[in-house]
């Protein structure tokens, strides 16, 4: 009987790309990971740490050095991370990250509340605690690559205790846009426009760090 012509399509489509990489791997030529990219698809990213699902959690953007210039863009950090974890599925159950951080807000100089309090204080049981360490259109003398650091804890509430990671000093990651061709014509709006991308490029490579994803999908490039 013949073989059905889409199905005929696949097995050869799928012989040949089996014959190349047996003729490159004999040859000992360095451009298999193309073939192997054919044939398993893209890389996978894995989370850093698995996350309770069903917990109320509330990240907190912190910046205690005033490497961000305006209080908006640490929310939007975190409104970026809240809405793409719920996307995922990451988490159900988030708490708009807003109330945290006018909670965080009032503090007096040299009264700074724990993250155990300021997690009580909004009602979650996890605190997600990001704390920016750099934040920068330009991260060295002539390069123009916009690049925010973080380091990241998740505090259990109930108990005070650091849950993740194991360092207590947090996890670091680093996010960067591409390096832009110039800084001609930089003024405060253009200066603002990148820095709001770079803060919803931030969420984004945040909320990453905690679920599976594409190695072509991923914005973080360091952790």
């Amino acid at each position: 009987m013949a073989m059905p012509k889409s199905k005929s399509i696949f097995t050869y489509s799928a012989l040949l790309l089996l014959g190349l990489a047996a003729s490159l791997m004999s040859s000992g030529c360095n451009v298999i990971t193309p073939v192997a990219y054919a044939i398993h698809g893209p890389q996978k990213i894995l989370p850093v740490y698995t996350l309770e699902e069903h917990a109320s959690t509330v990240i907190f953007v912190d910046d205690p050095s005033s490497k961000i210039a305006l209080r908006r863009l640490r929310l939007s950090i975190a409104q970026t991370a809240t809405s793409t974890l719920l996307k995922k599925r990451v988490l159900t159950d988030m708490i708009d990250p807003r109330g945290i951080l006018t909670a965080a807000s009032k503090e007096r100089h040299g009264d700074r509340m724990s993250i155990t309090e300021l997690g009580k204080a909004v009602g979650a049981e996890y605190v997600i605690y990001a704390v920016v360490t750099e934040f920068t259109l330009f991260p060295e003398a002539g390069s123009y690559t916009p690049t925010a650091t973080m380091r990241m804890k998740v505090i259990e509430v109930a108990t005070g205790e650091r849950v993740w990671p194991e360092n207590e000093f947090g996890n670091q990651f680093k996010i960067s846009i591409p390096q832009l061709p110039s800084t001609t014509g930089m003024d405060s709006s253009k200066r603002l426009k990148i820095e709001s991308e770079l803060a919803t490029r931030s969420g984004l490579g945040l909320a990453q760090m905690f679920y599976k994803h594409e190695i072509t999908e991923t914005v973080i490039t360091q952790r």
